[in-house]
């Protein structure tokens, strides 16, 4: 039987990222039901930099599964990569639209004011279309999109990694370091020129320059560079480089958490390369948490790993459980979320909600396919 590759305190900080996304989307989704008075913008900060933890994770622990899968039998098998890809991702997915596309558009009780009538009012033909193709990344560039699945938009993103990623250790796991490196250099770069050349130069050919500023806030949007970022880390890990037990350290543990406090405090923008400096800063906290015994903060309690466990279906879920929160909340208890009091039962009642959400897609939908996916798994 082959021994699951595991990282300590993955599982956790996956949970702990997605708690600060689903109390973002609450501060915003609040608003569109009059529900303003109180608000948190540190949550924003926070919930974006959860986002790139995704991503940066993501890079690393599938460049990590690839590598190991190269070093053993020397080649990849992107059949198997893709099915375990598939399996993991599409069946909740698929459940998620349904309800979202097929049945709550159609019930008075779900609608959310401002959105439901924005999405019903634009051509949603063509961006269901694009959902149903697994193609979320893409429909707001050109669609409205319904509400309880703009959320998918990071999902489509991944999934688009894996599939370039995949063709990259099949075709040149051999120079993947060099490829990683030059990504991460290339994208700061085009981010750069975006800026000088938006201002100060106009083009010749007709087109030329909305299509390069679109091509490269596209590139942007996908958040490439994080995920070579992420990609690098799982290089040094493979290779068991020295500098990563610098995260054994108490003074590098409390030096890291200080900088991510003074940057979410004080909203620290860092000019054309913030994503790939949030990804940097969001791999040291997981480098920390990797070496449980000496990290400071325990992020592999049994009960913070299980959430991380059915984290997917909170995340894809989680728009469900603030419009059922706050129904809850103003219909039964007729709050008006005016006191802190309230708003504190309204965040609790989110999250247990979402959590609720979570656990029943993992053992109703995920659970099945992840047995079937344990077929394909090469290492």
């Amino acid at each position: 039987m082959k021994k699951k590759i595991y990282f300590s305190g993955l599982d956790g900080l996956r949970f702990i990222s997605i708690f600060f996304v689903v109390l973002h989307h609450l501060f915003t989704f609040k608003n569109y039901y009059g529900l303003n008075k109180f608000d948190v913008p540190v949550l924003g900060r926070i919930g974006y930099y959860g986002i790139q933890f995704f991503f940066a994770g993501s890079g690393f622990l599938i460049t990590y599964l690839l590598l190991v899968e190269y070093n053993k039998y020397h080649k990849i098998s992107l059949k198997y990569f893709y099915t375990r890809r598939i399996l993991r991702i599409w069946p909740a997915y698929y459940v998620l639209l349904f309800f979202a596309i097929e049945l709550v558009q159609k019930t008075s009780f779900f609608r959310i004011p401002g959105l439901t009538d924005e999405y019903l009012t634009g051509n949603y033909q063509s961006s269901n279309l694009l959902f149903f193709s697994f193609l979320p990344h893409i429909a707001p560039f050109y669609n409205s999109t319904a509400p309880y699945i703009h959320q998918t938009y990071t999902i489509g993103i991944e999934e688009q990694f894996y599939f370039l990623w995949g063709l990259l250790f099949f075709f040149g796991a051999k120079h993947a370091k060099r490829l990683f490196f030059i990504i991460l250099l290339c994208v700061p770069a085009l981010n750069i020129a975006h800026d000088l050349l938006y201002n100060n130069l106009q083009w010749k050919v007709p087109g030329f320059k909305t299509y390069f500023f679109k091509t490269i806030t596209y590139i942007k949007y996908c958040r490439f560079s994080t995920f070579a970022i992420g990609s690098l880390f799982a290089y040094a890990f493979f290779q068991n480089m020295k500098w990563i037990n610098v995260f054994r350290s108490t003074i590098v543990q409390i030096s890291v958490y200080a900088v991510l406090i003074i940057s979410l405090a004080f909203n620290l923008v860092i000019p054309y390369i913030n994503d790939e400096y949030i990804a940097i800063l969001m791999l040291c906290v997981f480098s920390i948490a990797t070496f449980k015994k000496e990290s400071l903060i325990n992020y592999e309690a049994k009960w913070l790993s299980f959430l991380g466990r059915i984290s997917y279906g909170i995340y894809l879920f989680h728009i469900f459980a603030i419009v059922f929160a706050i129904k809850i909340c103003t219909s039964l208890f007729h709050f008006s979320i005016a006191s802190y009091g309230e708003l504190a039962v309204l965040c609790i009642l989110t999250i247990s909600l979402a959590i609720v959400f979570g656990w029943v897609s993992h053992y109703t939908v995920e659970k099945f396919f992840l047995r079937i996916k344990k077929r394909f798994q090469k290492v």
